[in-house]
């Protein structure tokens, strides 16, 4: 996506020292090569299933997770999920505060570029979540390529737990922050 100097908008804000870029700005995620979906199948259906308010549920690592993420949340955790010095990953649960957390470090992150009386501030005319990846819909999707796509420092979110993010990313070495909110939804 270009913004109104014809600049792609994740190169303008590099070069404008700005924080992270509206993730719906900076990649177009049907032109992503999609990883094939049955890449995991196999793995996905030793896992144990249930139901729980009627979704198909599979358990992996100790944690129920919809069967329709099962196969990225697998991936993402043998290690899909790479990540980059400066990176910021969101953690919480579905419903306890995740729209607000994306806007408010959004917005924080990317004040050089825009600042918050900015007309053209991203947080104006997109979503929130828009502008932060929920990295578990990516790889569920088979769309986790466009991660690559982004400029760094990266800002994304995450529904699963710390057990189930990639030891990449959890064990504190890669220099990547997890801000996690949690409140009783």
């Amino acid at each position: 996506m270009a913004n109104k100097g014809g600049e792609p908008a994740a190169r303008a804000a590099v070069r404008h020292g700005g924080g992270p870029v509206a993730f719906k700005d900076a990649v177009d995620v049907d032109a992503t090569p999609v990883r094939p979906p049955t890449e995991l199948a196999a793995a996905v259906s030793a896992l144990p299933a249930g139901v729980s308010y009627g979704q198909p549920m599979r358990c992996y690592g100790g944690t129920w997770v919809f069967e329709s993420w099962a196969q990225g949340v697998v991936a993402m955790h043998r290690g899909g999920l790479v990540p980059r010095a400066g990176d910021v990953l969101l953690a919480s649960l579905p419903k306890s505060g995740t729209t607000w957390l994306k806007a408010l470090a959004f917005a924080v992150m990317a004040r050089a570029a825009h600042p918050p009386a900015s007309p053209d501030h991203p947080l104006r005319r997109l979503n929130p979540h828009d502008c932060v990846p929920l990295v578990d819909r990516l790889f569920a999707a088979g769309r986790d390529a466009v991660l690559d796509e982004l400029p760094s420092p990266r800002l994304m979110c995450t529904h699963m737990p710390l057990s189930l993010l990639p030891p990449a990313v959890a064990d504190g070495n890669s220099n990547t922050k997890i801000i996690y909110i949690c409140r009783y939804p």
